[in-house]
């Protein structure tokens, strides 16, 4: 197996592993909100620090799952504009959406890495769990993607399919 194939396939894994603990976060999480409700309803007696336990949860979901999602073309495609984007001459177009993304990931895993070490003592109100962990979860996963994105601007540059296209 070559290297480029055997570090590929480590990325994969890993990128599996974070959408597996985004999963697993949202069954906890449904989990939790089912016995809130019932708890809030049946013994007008909700559980403390619900809404800071969905915030955080939601937090890790959506930066966790983000780079497998985007890895695999799992999100959201419009094709409004293919017909008249898909033409030779603008062959350059996607690579060039695929590296700004990877950029703007980039910075949001920057900025949130700075945010996490500026704001290293803050906690919730409720819970009083630190922000921190998460804060660095959400940066770990904005820059996972910006390196799916970056893989993606290089296959598009190259001529190949990336993933979700057809």
């Amino acid at each position: 197996m070559s290297a480029e194939r055997l570090a590929q396939s480590g990325f994969e894994r890993l990128l599996r592993s974070m959408a597996l603990l985004a999963g697993l976060i949202l069954l906890v999480l449904t989990v939790f909100t089912v016995l809130d409700v019932g708890l809030r309803y049946l013994f007008n007696s909700p559980m403390r620090g619900s809404l800071e336990f969905t915030e955080y949860s939601m937090a890790l979901v959506v930066f966790l799952s983000l780079a497998w999602c985007g890895a695999t073309g799992g999100h959201i495609a419009v094709d409004l504009l293919d017909r008249w984007l898909d033409t030779p001459r603008l062959a350059w177009l996607p690579p060039l959406v695929a590296l700004v993304g990877a950029l703007l990931f980039a910075v949001i895993a920057w900025r949130m890495a700075v945010e996490t070490m500026l704001g290293w003592s803050q906690i919730g109100n409720m819970l009083r769990w630190p922000h921190w962990p998460f804060k660095l979860a959400a940066a770990f996963g904005a820059l996972m993607f910006s390196l799916v994105m970056f893989v993606q601007c290089i296959r598009t540059w190259r001529g190949r399919a990336v993933a979700g296209e057809a």
